[in-house]
Formats: structure tokens, C-alpha cells, sequence
């Protein structure tokens, strides 16, 4: 009888562990979509409106680094083309590319930048530390990322010397990272 009673009372305690699985999976999922849900007419309207940037006006965009620089964005690039790849500090996805950008840009003679969005300059130099970049090489710039209209992260832009924007691709992880790069080498 005592064996049938343990056996009840496990199946019982299995069964509610299975339910509170179910409800935090249901929660995650719903957070999820509540992030990623589209914001219909509004995104199309920003992306057309994304499409119209063609220039930004690099002495106007000011731009902080986790090196201690404070400026116009055209003293970074010293007349060079620049490679920016917005990220932020809670994507994964940007996470995994961040060990290979520069190496995926390494065939390109662009300037490759990382902007972190969100961050305060204060954070960035533990974010460079923590991602083995270059203090010199990271970025904070909320007027910038207007600027370009950049959405969402991770973003890949390139622009020429004078601000002229090159291309400006979503990425969905490494391997997106190297075709791309690949492109801009080849279009060089």
C-alpha cells in the first residue's frame, strides 16, 4: 500500500514540475513574441524611409570611443572608408560575430568599427575588455545609429570617405558576416 502511496504522490509532484515547465516555456515564448512582434505599417514606413539615406554628414555625427575619443566622426576615419557594425550588449547573435569582424574585414581597406547601441561611454571599455576589441575600435553612438536609420541589431554598414552609404546589411550570424564582407571586398 505504502509503495502505491509514493508512487501516487511522485507521479502528482512529476506531473506539477511538467506544469510549471509548461507555464515558464509559454512565458518565455510569449516575451519572445511581444519582442519580435512586427509593428506592421510603421515598419514598412521606416524601412522606406531607411532606403532613402544615401549620405550622412561625417563632421556633423558626433561619436565617443571606448579609447577616450569624443568628436566628429570624420577624425576616426582619417579618409578612409569605415565598416560599422552596430550592435547591442544583450544580442547573441551580435555576440558571435564580434570574434570574427575584423577578420572578416580584413580584405576590405575599411576601417572596422564596432558600435555598441545603448551603451554609455562609460561601459565601453569594459565591453571592449570583455570582447578582446580594440578600445579604438568601439563605439557609442545614439545620433549615429539615427542617423543611418539602422533598426535593428546586428546591422553591418559600410560608408565610403565622405559618408556616403555603401551598403548596409542585416546580419543573421557569422557566416553572414564573411558573404557579406566577401561582397563588399569584391565590390571594392
Amino acid at each position: 500500500m505504502i509503495p502505491v502511496i509514493a508512487s501516487q504522490v511522485g507521479l502528482l509532484l512529476g506531473l506539477l514540475a511538467l506544469g510549471l515547465v509548461a507555464l515558464s516555456l509559454a512565458r518565455q515564448i510569449g516575451v519572445l513574441h511581444e519582442r519580435t512582434a512586427p509593428v506592421g505599417g510603421l515598419l514598412q514606413k521606416a524601412r522606406q524611409e531607411a532606403a532613402k539615406v544615401d549620405r550622412i554628414d561625417l563632421d556633423a555625427v558626433r561619436v565617443a570611443t571606448a579609447a577616450g575619443f569624443a568628436g566628429p566622426l570624420r577624425q576616426l576615419c582619417k579618409g578612409r572608408a569605415i565598416a560599422l557594425l552596430f550592435v547591442s550588449e544583450e544580442c547573441a547573435v551580435c555576440k558571435s560575430l564580434l570574434p570574427s569582424y575584423e577578420a572578416a574585414l580584413g580584405r576590405y581597406e575599411a576601417l572596422p568599427l564596432v558600435l555598441v547601441g545603448g551603451a554609455a561611454s562609460s561601459d565601453l571599455g569594459s565591453f571592449a575588455e570583455l570582447h578582446g576589441l580594440r578600445p579604438e575600435r568601439v563605439l557609442a553612438s545614439s545620433e549615429l545609429a539615427v542617423a543611418l536609420q539602422v533598426m535593428q541589431t546586428p546591422t553591418l554598414v559600410l560608408l565610403d570617405p565622405d559618408g556616403r552609404l555603401l551598403e548596409r546589411v542585416r546580419l543573421r550570424g557569422p557566416t553572414h558576416l564573411t558573404r557579406a564582407a566577401t561582397r563588399l571586398a569584391e565590390a571594392a
